[in-house]
């Protein structure tokens, strides 16, 4: 007798399996864009072509002073500021790129921390 109650009340509130259905199509959805969300993070490699170009638009390894990490900017510290390319590297950041003296600082789409010790390692 309580199975048929139970039947009888999906059959009377047929909204019931409308609601059960967005519900469940809300996870789903979720989930994919949770799991797109960390696959995008992943992006491009931090690899020594990415390094050599930086280095190169910084005006190659003489030119740099001190690389730094300052919330989540990469700073560096350059000798000669006409010795680099700030189109360039404003075409490779992904926010702008500020300058304050011999001072660069800017904030790429990967990491600060991983190309500051990739820098550090050629320096």
């Amino acid at each position: 007798m309580t199975n048929l109650t139970f039947l009888n009340f999906f059959t009377d509130n047929p909204w019931i399996f409308i609601i059960i259905g967005a519900v469940l199509i809300v996870i789903v959805v979720l989930f994919l864009l949770i799991f797109l969300k960390k696959k995008d993070k992943k992006g491009p490699k931090i690899d020594d072509e990415f390094i050599s170009n930086l280095l190169s638009l910084l005006g190659e390894v003489e030119n740099i002073t001190d690389v730094n990490v300052d919330n989540g900017r990469l700073k560096i510290s350059v000798n000669d500021l006409d010795k680099v390319n700030l189109e360039g590297i404003k075409a490779v950041a992904t926010s702008g790129v500020f300058v304050t003296g011999n001072i660069i600082k800017t904030l790429f789409r990967l990491d600060s921390e991983t190309i500051k010790k990739a820098l550090d390692a050629r320096l």
